[in-house]
């Protein structure tokens, strides 16, 4: 999914010069992306190479700041063709959605591009950016200041809003997925009830996708239940986020009708990620012993990428 040096010079060249306007290449370091941001206009990307819009946009979280909400960032793919299109919301985990290189991560950029291509506009939030935070995987619960269960689910609520006042997004039509600490903010987010925008006149999301998140959240609150269709993915070697509790919240009464539960054997967190071999990390707040595996199952991967794929076709049309 790399492009070259030369492909993403030559896209970006073709953005300067024809005047393009708040349109990026996905990869792209940040200050080269806020170069593009200086000019007004449309760009067409290269073959193989996908172009964006950086957005941005308010939280939910007026209530927690007392104010002002917070204006996170965005990256908003969008695909062919004129007309109304289903939207993904995408919500990174604890490492953030840039990688250290400062470009938007493997696996993110991965899935963003084969939505897209499927007829789906993308929503890539940054939840840590905005708010001065490189990652949290190393953080210990309690000295978060971003949190799944609190900020980043109202960030999601934000995204969502702000789709529904985009006039090329089906407003019917909007789907949320997350990874790790993403999906556990997808629970937290799509399990609100009334107290969420599922309870609003215009409703909530549609439909939803988790990846390896820990469900202990979840599952200490016996009201917690999905606002709709939720797809639950974990791997059953996970130790990082073990899949216990999400086996156990799957099975629960008010659940179990709405959740449907895979557990892939031999896979650990991270499965879905391309061309990852498995390794070690270390110093992980929140891992059991402070280390877990992370890493591709080329199996796993393809099988849910199957999934997700049907999952959302079915929910939310393509």
């Amino acid at each position: 999914m790399k492009a070259s040096a030369r492909g993403l010079a030559a896209v970006l060249g073709a953005v300067l010069c024809s005047g393009a306007g708040t349109m990026g290449i996905a990869g792209l370091p940040l200050s080269a992306m806020a170069s593009a941001m200086l000019w007004t206009g449309t760009a067409q990307a290269a073959a193989g190479v996908h172009a964006e819009e950086i957005v941005r946009f308010p939280s939910a979280d007026g209530d927690l700041t007392g104010g002002a909400p917070t204006m996170l960032s965005g990256r908003l793919l969008r695909p062919s063709g004129s007309g109304q299109h289903p939207a993904i919301v995408m919500l990174h985990g604890c490492g953030g959605l840039y990688a250290r290189s400062g470009r938007v991560s493997q696996r993110h950029v991965w899935w963003a591009t084969h939505l897209q291509r499927q007829g789906y506009a993308v929503l890539m939030v940054d939840s840590f950016g905005p708010r001065d935070v490189d990652e949290v995987c190393t953080t210990a619960l309690k000295d978060r200041t971003v949190r799944a269960t609190v900020e980043r689910k109202r960030d999601a609520w934000g995204a969502l809003a702000f789709l529904r006042r985009r006039p090329e997004i089906d407003h019917g039509r909007i789907g949320l997925i997350g990874w790790s600490q993403g999906a556990g903010t997808v629970l937290a987010a799509y399990g609100a009830g009334d107290d969420g925008p599922a309870g609003s006149e215009e409703g909530g999301f549609r439909a939803a996708v988790a990846f390896y998140p820990g469900c202990r959240a979840s599952l200490s609150d016996e009201d917690w239940q999905p606002d709709g269709p939720l797809l639950l993915l974990v791997g059953d070697k996970d130790d990082w986020t073990p899949p216990e509790h999400c086996k156990e919240l799957a099975g629960r009464d008010g659940v179990k009708d709405k959740l449907a539960l895979v557990v892939y054997p031999d896979a650990y967190h991270g499965f879905d990620s391309p061309d990852a071999p498995v390794r070690k990390r270390k110093d992980l707040a929140t891992a059991p012993g402070g280390t877990a595996h992370v890493g591709t199952n080329e199996d796993a991967r393809s099988d849910a990428i199957r999934r997700v794929m049907e999952f959302f076709q079915e929910k939310l049309g393509g």
